[in-house]
């Protein structure tokens, strides 16, 4: 599933078996739109960083995707 990094956070690094894609998305409404950074103490406006799964999707035209965590039904929208 997708990460949250701000610009100066960057790239995530892949665990678990997930890779990441090269570059950020940003969600709908950004910097506005309420998605933060997930790096613990930073509260920055974040770029959505897909997996390369996800981004291949992205790239079919897919713009809805979950966002990891515990709250399985916490989606965002990319542009």
């Amino acid at each position: 599933m997708a990460l949250a990094r701000c610009k100066d956070c960057g790239r995530p690094h892949g665990k678990g078996g997930n890779s990441y894609s090269a570059q950020g998305h940003s969600p709908v409404g950004f910097p506005n739109g309420g998605i933060v950074c997930g790096i613990a103490r930073c509260e920055n406006a974040a770029y959505v960083w897909l997996t390369t799964w996800e981004e291949r999707e992205y790239e079919n035209g897919r713009r809805v995707f979950q966002i990891t965590g515990g709250h399985a039904a916490t989606k965002f929208r990319i542009g």
